[in-house]
């Protein structure tokens, strides 16, 4: 466990090179609304992003992942929309998130698909079991400034999907996901 430790911090001590030497100001992170260095080390360890650097020379950060706008219609024929308001981290910090078009996006790890990656995304942020109406809408690429991590360019690659939930699978309270450093709340809003 100790050796663990250890290579983490030497990890982490080394990212933090790397993006200081890019110009990157990485006593930004963990302030506000940004994920901490450690979060970022965590996220590169699962192949979740990856650094690479541009043909300019710019450290770039990649993410492959799944999205998912998530529905459900009710007996009475009210469409209703999830949406992810917000996270709040363990340390107090609050991140709101209400202004994202999504409800739900999971980042991608080597060796999964899109499919099984929303899948998963809807089994760990909301809990949902079963069979699951999901249909791809398309693939989307961005090119911008993560507001996760200041000052870090970031390219993301979007698999976007549609999701109607049964009513089984519908809760009108709305969902939490609970994780070691956060807690995300997500809530239905009506659609018109």
């Amino acid at each position: 466990m100790y050796q663990e430790i250890e290579n983490f911090e030497r990890r982490l001590e080394s990212l933090k090179m790397q993006l200081e030497s890019a110009g990157i100001d990485t006593s930004k992170f963990g302030q506000g609304e940004a994920k901490t260095l450690a979060h970022l080390q965590k996220e590169i360890d699962a192949g979740e992003s990856v650094l690479l650097v541009n043909e300019n020379g710019e450290l770039l950060r990649t993410v492959e992942g799944s999205k998912a706008h998530v529905f459900y219609s009710s007996p009475e024929g009210k469409l209703f929309k999830l949406k992810e308001l917000k996270q709040i981290f363990k340390d107090g910090r609050e991140r709101v998130r209400d202004y994202l078009p999504q409800s739900v996006s999971e980042k991608m790890v080597p060796g999964e698909d899109p499919i099984s990656v929303m899948k998963r995304g809807l089994q760990e942020e909301l809990g949902i079991d079963g069979s699951i109406d999901l249909q791809e809408k398309e693939t989307q690429k961005q090119l911008k400034k993560s507001p996760s991590y200041p000052g870090l360019q970031s390219q993301y690659i979007n698999h976007m999907f549609e999701v109607f939930l049964t009513d089984n699978q519908f809760k009108q309270e709305g969902y939490q996901e609970v994780q070691e450093d956060k807690t995300t709340y997500f809530i239905w809003e009506e659609v018109k």
